[in-house]
């Protein structure tokens, strides 16, 4: 579904459920707005799911195609989440899909990475940045799973709270206290990492 090269746009202000509507009738213009709407949300969050732009690229594709398939299904009234939500639960479930089909349960169990965002920092600081970036990492790494995923959806998929626990099936007290134990763990291994930081360089200077 090209989202490029159409000057028909519908305009913002209609609802994600008014489009799917439209889609179910054959209004091919809708499901392009949805695309355009949700492209940049979704691949960050499939590219820090996957650690890959090409792959995140494809999973993207697969989750539209999916979207199509079973745009039928879609049920507005089911969740609190609607269609942010749908569609982020299949991307997740793409995600999970290719790790198992190329038997990589330990990435699908490790791999969800955070990264910094893509600018540049200044000359002067990349190296601290850089650092910096990999003890990030390193922390995100070791979180629980589903702490991982509360974190990823929070931030790179810039969904709402009640949105997360409508997509990962959990009360919405479960989604925050999920968030707020990542937090807390974060910031626990990343002040580790800090002391371990010093103490390797004051052994260096003795």
């Amino acid at each position: 579904m090209s989202v490029q090269g159409r000057e028909e746009r519908l305009p913002v202000a209609v609802s994600d459920e008014a489009l799917v509507e439209q889609m179910r009738t054959g209004t091919e213009p809708a499901g392009e707005e949805l695309v355009r709407r949700y492209y940049r949300p979704l691949t960050r969050y499939l590219h820090r799911l996957c650690g890959s732009e090409q792959l995140a690229e494809e999973l993207h594709q697969q989750t539209w195609l999916s979207v199509l398939e079973h745009v039928s299904r879609f049920d507005a009234s089911a969740g609190s989440g609607g269609f942010k939500a749908w569609v982020f639960r299949i991307a997740t479930n793409k995600a999970n899909d290719h790790w198992r089909s190329h038997g990589r349960e330990k990435a699908a169990k490790s791999g969800l990475r955070l990264l910094t965002e893509e600018e540049a920092p200044e000359a002067s600081f990349r190296l601290e940045a850089s650092e910096q970036e990999r003890k990030l990492q390193e922390a995100i790494d070791q979180l629980p799973a589903n702490q991982r995923e509360v974190l990823l959806l929070r931030y790179y998929g810039n969904l709402k709270f009640v949105e997360i626990a409508d997509l990962v099936g959990c009360p919405l007290n479960t989604a925050l206290g999920r968030m707020h134990k990542a937090m807390l763990k974060l910031k626990s291994l990343m002040d580790t990492g800090a002391d371990d930081g010093e103490c390797d360089v004051q052994t260096r200077e003795q």
